[in-house]
């Protein structure tokens, strides 16, 4: 398991596992694999994925296959509601609702709005 960047270039592994199986003929077996967040926080940024390269050989045949799945971290939404009717040269409430989607505490964090009519957006300190 590596990061990808946006570029597409790949980091180095920060996860590896081996699992030895017997399959019977006809038959099927699954590995679960849990990555955490802190696991794979330190190696990704902001536009970043996961990949995941599964690779297994049959001892019997020699035979080698192999699979790739790239995980695209989404960023959580912003929620928007206008609370009144917007009416121009009035100040207009909107209500933005952000939910923390990680496991620790979000902090620092700065709100800018933009739109028609405002020149110079100052950040909300969160």
């Amino acid at each position: 398991l590596c990061a990808v960047r946006y570029t597409g270039v790949a980091g180095p592994p920060f996860r590896q596992e081996q699992h030895r199986r017997t399959v019977p003929p006809g038959e099927e077996d699954t590995v679960t694999m849990t990555v955490t967040f802190a696991e794979y926080q330190p190696h990704v940024g902001d536009q970043d994925a996961l990949k995941l390269t599964a690779a297994g050989a049959v001892q019997e045949t020699g035979q080698v296959v192999a699979k790739e799945l790239r995980v695209r971290l989404h960023t959580p939404e912003l929620t928007l509601t206008l609370l009144a009717p917007a009416v121009v040269g009035q100040d207009t409430p909107i209500q933005v609702v952000f939910q923390n989607p990680l496991p620790e505490t979000l902090s620092g964090a700065t709100l800018r709005m933009e739109g028609a009519g405002i020149a110079c957006p100052k950040p909300l300190p969160l």
